[in-house]
């Protein structure tokens, strides 16, 4: 198999910046002060359910920060020790990063891509400052999807692909968001890649109270997305609690002033913790048709894991039912971020498991998305077609563009 002359690639990883209507437009009355922008010090901030985050620093989005202003940071390239706020190139938020429009079509084109997955912003913070409301969380939730449809679509249009969201926080409400979305005929959903709050504690996603949940996922072919987000540690720092980790300063957005922070991605131990629970307390196992994909999480946290993962299973084989790494191998799909090496990660899991995201229109992401193959140098065409476009438009179940022309006059 050859590439097409003027390939077309699948983004797995496109955003789009909401709005405070999104949560609030289909939000229940009784619900609608929990959302709010204030000034502090001049500067607009979100205090969702009384609680101030400092997740996103800039929550109104009216200024954002340019698609690929952070880029050299992220490979490395700074060798006059600037902070990661400091590469960052502010603009106005344009209409296309905000809602589906003509323009944002254009675009798509402009960028080599013949479709994207589209994730929220915002969202990401919303979990985390709710732990103590489970209502209100399931409620500001179903808000987003209903306005994500109208604005962007489950896919309908072959091309814009939104991700709605799910929080597990109560299974039965979970699972009734889960029927929703599935009615509305997606075939994506979204979820935090971390532990499950709720009022008598946390759990872990493994939990089998989540199995119906999964089960009606799993039965209509729907993938579970883990993007990174607010986890829980960011709450730590909101807390001032940072001395219990070892992390000296304020946290700031942005701005890391402790190498320790860096080095010690929590993100990313969170991350594989998640997988880990998933593997290890069997979700697989009972949901033998379920598929996840791991997108703007990297893969740096998936190494040691893969190791540790081998050395338990040599110990205690009895525990598990196949090796771990065969069960990763067919359930889940990892999106390596562009200064990441990709043929590590083949060697791991295959190349038909690896995808491409190029995060745009974020600072970290690339100016241009489809300059992402250009990470993919040194593997054969078909293995480049494969991350480029074509793994996840199986996924999804989506026919690629010369297969359609081939159908059409044949």
């Amino acid at each position: 198999m050859s590439m097409p002359a003027n390939p077309m690639y699948f983004d797995c990883d496109n955003h789009f910046y909401e709005s405070a209507e999104s949560f609030l437009r289909y939000l229940p009355e009784r619900y609608k002060k929990a959302l709010r922008f204030i000034e502090i010090d001049g500067k607009t901030k979100m205090m969702v359910n009384g609680k101030l985050s400092d997740y996103i620093p800039n929550p109104t989005f009216e200024v954002v920060a340019a698609p690929g202003s952070t880029v050299e940071y992220l490979k490395g390239n700074n060798p006059e020790g600037k902070s990661y706020r400091d590469f960052m190139q502010v603009q106005r938020c344009i209409p296309e990063y905000r809602v589906k429009t003509p323009k944002r079509y254009e675009l798509l084109e402009e960028h080599g891509l013949c479709g994207t997955l589209m994730f929220p912003t915002l969202a990401s913070v919303v979990e985390g400052h709710m732990y103590e409301d489970p209502d209100l969380c399931h409620a500001m939730i179903h808000s987003l999807n209903q306005w994500m449809l109208d604005e962007w679509g489950f896919g309908e249009d072959g091309q814009f692909f939104a991700t709605p969201v799910i929080t597990l926080m109560d299974a039965e409400k979970a699972l009734e968001e889960a029927r929703w979305i599935v009615s509305k005929g997606s075939k994506v959903v979204l979820m935090r890649p971390s532990f499950v709050p709720g009022i008598r504690g946390p759990r872990g996603m493994g939990s089998a109270e989540f199995d119906p949940i999964y089960e009606l996922l799993a039965a209509n072919n729907v993938i579970i997305t883990f993007h990174n987000s607010d986890n829980g540690v960011y709450d730590m720092y909101e807390r001032h609690q940072r001395s219990e980790l070892g992390l000296q300063g304020e946290y700031q957005p942005f701005k890391k002033t402790d190498p320790l922070e860096l080095v010690m991605d929590l993100n990313q131990a969170t991350v594989g913790h998640n997988l880990a629970g998933l593997v290890c307390h069997g979700v697989f196992d009972r949901h033998p048709n379920l598929k996840v994909c791991y997108v703007e999480t990297g893969v740096a946290w998936l190494y040691p894991l893969w190791e540790r993962m081998a050395h338990v299973y040599n110990m205690a084989p009895q525990l598990f039912t196949r090796h771990p790494h065969d069960t990763i191998r067919e359930h889940v799909w990892f999106h390596p971020h562009f200064e990441e090496n990709p043929q590590r990660l083949i060697d791991l899991v295959g190349v038909d498991h690896v995808i491409f995201g190029s995060d745009w229109p974020h600072p970290e992401g690339l100016v241009r998305p489809a300059d992402w193959v250009e990470c993919l140098s040194g593997l054969s065409a078909e293995d480049k077609d494969k991350i480029m476009r074509t793994n996840m438009m199986k996924l999804l179940d989506l026919v690629p563009q010369e297969a359609q022309a081939k159908r059409a006059n044949g």
